[in-house]
């Protein structure tokens, strides 16, 4: 299939390379041209504008930072909406509000066009190695469409019913469960080694409580106090997330605190010059009010 592809970050780089390898043809585009390169080398075809990209194409997929950089590209004559043809479909595979993902259904079903949302689970690696958990909700028959495309980068593909959202609301539940337990973990092993208990011990508790490999990574990063974000989740992209997860607790009227707690640290980390750090680099906050220093 001829798919346009926007946004060719940690993640989307990864995703891209597998639609390649899937013998899809690509129309990429990225803020910044540098990241084309590998892309390009592999068969895929630059696109000077993110509406240049998506004309005369039945399926695009966007893999951007946030609501106001899917917005950017998504609104008004010269946006993706607007060039998109009719009944094609837009796979919007990032974190975003559920309000923003309410938005672009609204926009495409006005265009004519199918909107799905589909953000993924998983880490730069997991994108590289085709082994992603995707979400998928929205317009029904585009869901259909896309779940043999999707293969290509995601090996577990969990369709929801209901409105587009739906899919946004329980990537935040996840991404709560997953940062709280990076939290939990870096006070666990603060508390360790502030009162003189092990935390090598905790580490190897934690690999056997935990099976899932991506926790176990974050239990040997927040020991080893590795704070080097290069194929990780930023802390950027992670105070995104937690400020999200807190927007659409309010909206429920479901207090997040530990959410709050975490969204605190993840702002002094900003503050402290580590946005491109990993998000587990909260640790650093929680060590040093424990005196404990970085």
């Amino acid at each position: 299939m001829n798919i346009a592809f926007l946004g060719l970050g940690n993640m989307g780089s990864g995703m891209a390379q597998n639609l390649l390898k899937a013998g899809h043809a690509l129309r990429v585009w990225n803020r910044s041209p540098e990241k084309l390169a590998s892309l390009i080398s592999a068969g895929a075809t630059a696109c000077a504008s993110p509406a240049a990209a998506v004309e005369n194409v039945p399926l695009v997929i966007s893999s951007l930072m946030d609501d106001a950089s899917i917005r950017a590209v998504a609104d008004g004559p010269d946006g993706i909406i607007a060039r998109m043809a009719p009944n094609s479909i837009h796979l919007c595979a990032m974190t975003i509000s559920p309000t923003c993902a309410d938005w672009l259904s609204e926009q495409h079903y006005a265009h004519g066009s199918r909107y799905i949302s589909g953000p993924v689970v998983g880490r730069p690696d997991a994108a590289a190695a085709g082994t992603l958990v995707q979400f998928l909700s929205g317009d029904a028959s585009a869901i259909e469409e896309v779940e043999p495309i999707c293969k290509a980068f995601a090996s577990s593909l969990m369709p929801i019913p209901g409105a587009a959202s739906v899919a946004n609301k329980q990537k935040l539940c996840v991404n709560f469960f997953i940062i709280s337990q990076i939290e939990a973990m870096a006070e666990c092993l603060t508390f360790a080694e502030k009162t003189g208990a092990s935390p090598e011990i905790m580490s190897q508790f934690f690999d056997r409580v935990f099976a899932h490999a991506g926790i176990k990574g974050y239990a040997h990063r927040l020991l080893e106090r590795n704070t080097d974000g290069a194929g990780g989740f930023s802390m950027r992209g992670g105070l995104k997330d937690v400020s999200l997860m807190l927007d659409a607790g309010k909206a429920a009227g479901c207090p997040l605190d530990l959410a709050t707690i975490i969204q605190g640290k993840m702002q002094e980390c900003m503050e402290r010059g580590l946005k491109d750090a990993d998000w587990s680099a909260i640790q650093v906050i929680t060590r040093e009010r424990a005196g404990l220093g970085k």
